[in-house]
């Protein structure tokens, strides 16, 4: 089983408080392991903060509504940027990898500075650092009911969503009242 452009819903049944209501886009994921991005969790950092940090002083000031969000415990420190694309991820920027036919996700500065200067008019979103499994742990997780699985939408990833919970479950046709954290328990 392939997760890469799935979405991971967090179920009740997750036992890592770090991942509570966690929506989660699959990256990569092969024989080594996987690796997703947190979509749902806004952090306290703004755009305009990473910009000064990367001493990127561009003149485009971004609205505090553009999130930053916590994109997973792992490499916090690092920026990812998720974002639409109709070329393929190793000619666009610097350090990219191909999610789906629209989506790359890069790490490279390269893509900030674009997005600074306004030279990139495609949708994105930025989130530091990322979540990792090792070979079959996110497997083991998936049949230990810790995790819904559905197909990635643009639409969800990109357009702002204040509930990005509640809206992968509708996408679904599950809602949150549905979900017992005694599913699967006899």
């Amino acid at each position: 089983m392939n997760l890469t452009n799935q979405l991971l819903i967090a179920t009740p049944d997750m036992q890592d408080e770090r991942f509570h209501r966690a929506v989660i886009l699959i990256c990569e994921h092969n024989e080594h392991g996987a690796l997703g991005i947190n979509i749902n969790l806004p952090s306290d950092v703004q755009f305009n903060e990473i910009l000064e940090s990367l001493q990127i002083n561009e003149p485009t000031l971004f609205e505090p509504e553009q999130f930053v969000y916590e994109g997973g415990p792992v490499n916090t420190q690092c920026g990812f940027i998720l974002h639409q694309s109709d070329k393929p991820a190793e000619l666009e920027f610097e350090s990219s990898i191909q999610v789906s036919d629209s989506v790359n996700l890069t790490t490279s500065k390269d893509i900030i500075r674009a997005i600074a200067n306004n030279q990139f008019k495609d949708k994105w979103l930025m989130a530091l650092g990322c979540a990792t499994w090792d070979a079959g742990q996110l497997e083991q997780e998936v049949a230990d009911h810790a995790w819904l699985i559905a197909d990635a939408k643009d639409h969800l990833i990109f357009d702002h969503h204040a509930e990005r919970w509640d809206s992968a479950l509708a996408m679904m046709g599950i809602e949150a009242h549905q979900l017992s954290s005694d599913i699967g328990h006899a």
